[in-house]
């Protein structure tokens, strides 16, 4: 029993451990190791806490009827929900942001963690439906576009408090990022859910691409 918990909780974070591995080391200069693995872990537990309070209570103080279709939840509801969950650890590393590759990288740490949490219950889930090969199958897309998308949207956010921290201004500042965090993941969803193979490959390049973004903004 114990080695099947090891099996899954390596399936599970391995993917999100190996792309901060190489987003760090695209760095050259980088925040430090502890506010790193401080934002992974904020990510992998309180903002999938916070995003799935969000999400649940969202649908029921909606003023439209529309809002509890799967589609508006995840396209809307759940960006939202996430991109304002995961960035919120920020607060607590400010002392180790310095430059705008600092926020890029701590801000993918938390989305790194929220995307190994997931990884973790959506391979459960696909276990439990389908059987080892939709988990292998679930397993392996996520790691690739589901963790580079979580990454990059966050960072993005991530990017734009590390603005507004450097030039003194206000929170509020950080809105255009924390928009297009949202529009990133709102997409991606939008691709995912579609069912077709071309949308799904549209969702793993958009992914990848962002991620690669992500990357060469913070050499």
């Amino acid at each position: 029993m114990l080695k099947l918990i090891i099996f899954f909780l390596l399936a599970a974070f391995m993917p999100s451990i190996l792309w901060m591995v190489w987003l760090v080391k695209k760095a050259h200069d980088r925040p430090g190791f502890a506010a790193i693995l401080a934002m992974f872990i904020w990510g992998a537990v309180f903002s999938v806490i916070i995003a799935v309070i969000l999400e649940m209570l969202a649908p029921g103080f909606s003023p439209w009827a529309y809002a509890r279709s799967t589609f508006f939840l995840a396209v809307v509801i759940a960006p939202l929900a996430e991109e304002f969950a995961k960035p919120l650890g920020l607060r607590a590393v400010e002392m180790e942001i310095g430059h705008a590759r600092d926020g890029i990288i701590l801000g993918a740490s938390a989305g790194l963690g929220f995307a190994a949490t997931e990884n973790l219950l959506y391979g459960q889930a696909a276990l439990a439906d389908g059987g080892w090969m939709a988990f292998w199958a679930i397993t392996v897309l996520r790691g690739i576009a589901a963790c580079a998308l979580h990454a990059s949207a966050t960072a993005m956010t991530g990017r734009g408090y590390a603005w507004a921290s450097s030039e003194g201004r206000s929170v509020l500042a950080v809105i255009p990022f924390f928009l297009l965090a949202v529009l990133m993941h709102g997409l991606y969803n939008y691709m995912a859910i579609q069912g077709t193979v071309l949308a799904l490959m549209g969702a793993v390049l958009l992914a990848v691409l962002s991620v690669a973004y992500t990357g060469y903004s913070v050499r």
